[in-house]
């Protein structure tokens, strides 16, 4: 048995949206504090370096590479200075005793010229600087400036002091407008999540408002809304399911019971009565199954690529799989048959459509029936034609609804049209009656890639 700790430790920590954008923010906040007082340093730094320019510049005036350098003063300003003198090309000419070894030549100092960004590195504790001679050579001027860098940072402390008594309130400010800017940002996410928990079986129609939202977080709400769509479908799927077994099987049940009663009364059951009623009710279930099947398909097909089928082989195996039933009576099923044409759809569940057209015009239709299957520009056409009378037009459109019957009283469940027509939507195409030809029941799938005659 696991103790309160171990549970404690294994739980999904729940992190923050709104405490993750605070510390981002206020770590830039802090970074850019950090970065002025870095500033503040190497203008410290420059200013060393102007300082000694201007006094290098003021001790060297007039000096060439073969004057007496002798001259040149070793004390200014009250601090120490050191001279290393460099030729043109770069070659050491010559250094002054204080130093213990010659400055480095440092003729970038020279060049730099105006910009809009210039960086101070650190300068230590000595300061070196460069001045041309007038024949062209370089020196190198240093001096340990030790009182005017005490100076400096004296003053430069002072003026960050300030600026941090200035930035504290401005930083409160700051802070304070962060949370108002989160609060108003994260404000329409809220209000969606309220919005989303209100979303159930009383009110599967609501979704998640998209006007308000973030731009990031569109893609996410769109999701959900896609989602809640699948489900709703679903969920409509299942409830349609379960209301129309409730309704058609409430008959049979009834007759089954009352023919069951009859028997234990009599003691005599009337079995080719009693397996009629059960066959009849295999067949009704196994065709509700099989269109809640197909409503699940249709939800499963907005997001997932579908299935290739061979119609003209699917065409061909369900004429040969009833060929029997029409020979036992008596009647003739003609094909005329396009090869190599394929359409999109899974090819079990197109059998079974034509399967079910065949029975219907065997069952409902007169004299020979027969199948035509060919290509038209980007289309398969699919006709399955009869001799009979055919449906009136003003009723070819309900007889693809669900329980809807020719003929009231007849032995079908009026499921097996509005499962074909379910098949033939899930593969991308359409069903229905020929305009002017009540007898012709026609299948349109698009096709793909129509000079290899194939269709998707």
């Amino acid at each position: 048995m696991s103790s309160l700790s171990d549970v404690n430790l294994t739980a999904p920590k729940r992190r923050s949206l709104y405490r993750r954008i605070l510390v981002a923010l206020l770590v830039v906040f802090m970074l850019g504090f950090g970065n002025i007082a870095v500033h503040l340093y190497g203008t410290r730094d420059e200013l060393r370096r102007v300082v000694l320019s201007l006094q290098a510049r003021a001790v060297s005036e007039g000096l060439r590479s073969d004057s007496d350098l002798s001259t040149l003063p070793r004390d200014y300003a009250g601090a120490e200075l050191g001279y290393t003198l460099y030729s043109a090309d770069g070659q050491l000419l010559w250094f002054s005793e204080n130093l213990k070894r010659p400055r480095r030549l440092r003729t970038e100092l020279l060049e730099r010229e105006p910009g809009w960004w210039r960086w101070s590195p650190y300068g230590g504790r000595v300061v070196n600087v460069p001045v041309r001679l007038e024949d062209g050579a370089i020196l190198m001027v240093s001096r340990n400036d030790a009182a005017e860098r005490e100076l400096l940072d004296d003053l430069l402390q002072d003026r960050l002091r300030q600026s941090l008594v200035i930035m504290l309130p401005l930083g409160l400010i700051s802070v304070v407008l962060i949370l108002l800017l989160l609060d108003w940002t994260l404000r329409p996410v809220r209000r969606a999540a309220l919005l989303a928990r209100g979303i159930g079986p009383d009110e599967p129609q609501r979704r998640i408002p998209l006007d308000d939202l973030p731009r990031e977080v569109h893609p996410l709400a769109e999701a959900a809304n896609s989602a809640l769509d699948r489900l709703a479908a679903a969920y409509a799927a299942e409830r349609r399911f379960v209301a129309d077994a409730a309704h058609e099987l409430r008959t049979p049940l009834t007759v089954l019971d009352l023919r069951l009663q009859d028997a234990r009364q009599t003691g005599q059951p009337d079995w080719p009565a009693l397996n009629m009623e059960m066959r009849q009710m295999r067949r009704l279930v196994g065709q509700l199954l099989e269109l809640a099947r197909q409503d699940g398909a249709a939800v499963e097909r907005r997001d997932g690529p579908l299935q290739r089928a061979n119609v003209s082989r699917v065409a061909r195996e369900a004429t040969a799989a009833l060929l029997p039933l029409f020979e036992a009576q008596g009647r003739s099923i003609e094909v005329d048959i396009a090869e190599g044409l394929e359409c999109r759809g899974n090819p079990d569940q197109l059998r079974e459509a034509l399967v079910n057209l065949l029975e219907n015009a065997l069952v409902h239709g007169a004299g020979e029936v027969r199948l035509t299957l060919r290509a038209q520009g980007d289309e398969v056409i699919l006709d399955i034609a009869d001799q009979g009378d055919g449906v009136p037009s003003e009723l070819q459109e309900a007889m693809f609804q669900r329980f809807r019957k020719g003929r009231q009283g007849s032995e079908g469940t009026g499921l097996g049209l509005a499962i074909v027509r379910r098949i033939v939507e899930n593969a991308g195409g359409r069903v229905g009656f020929v305009s002017g030809r009540a007898n012709v029941l026609r299948i349109v799938l698009a096709r793909e890639g129509a000079a290899r005659s194939t269709c998707t």
